[in-house]
């Protein structure tokens, strides 16, 4: 059994940073992005037996950097890579391992047109799932749309 201390950890880091937003409008598109990622991620961790802490992990940071600083869509997910990479390092709870793991599926998960690591596949299915689930009337075509059908089948069981 995992233990979700240091997840709380980080949760309670981003949700205090979310919490400082000025906008509203994007507080909430923050606090709720992120939260359906962390329940799509640790859904589709249980199905493929992955790491769920570390999968979750990954999933609150994702898009930090969008939320907090306002970046620019196309460099959300480097600077968002680059500002967990500083914080984990400064908790001193994670292995440099670890912290290069969720980095690097951060930095990587705005390639969905890519294949990588695990913990990469998870954040960019659990992401896209997140995306579908807050609006199922998005169009979703191509590598995006076999993402979201391949990761309901894990949910299932199915191949």
């Amino acid at each position: 059994m995992e233990n979700f201390d240091r997840y709380e950890t980080v949760r309670e880091y981003v949700y205090g940073e979310y919490s400082k937003i000025g906008s509203r409008a994007f507080r909430v598109a923050a606090i709720t992005h992120t939260s359906a990622v962390d329940t799509c991620i640790t859904l589709l961790a249980m199905s493929r037996n992955s790491k769920i802490e570390k999968a979750k992990i990954a999933a609150l940071l994702h898009d930090f950097a969008q939320y907090t600083q306002n970046c620019a869509h196309s460099e959300h997910a480097r600077l968002s890579s680059i500002l967990a990479h500083k914080y984990l390092s400064s908790t001193h709870l994670f292995k440099v391992y670890e912290i290069d793991d969720i980095c690097y599926a951060i930095a990587q998960h705005s390639h969905k047109e890519s294949y990588d690591s695990p913990l990469c596949e998870l954040l960019k299915d659990a992401d896209i799932m997140a995306r579908f689930l807050e609006n199922p009337n998005m169009e979703l075509t191509g590598i995006k749309k076999q993402r979201l059908l391949d990761a309901c089948a894990d949910l299932n069981g199915s191949d």
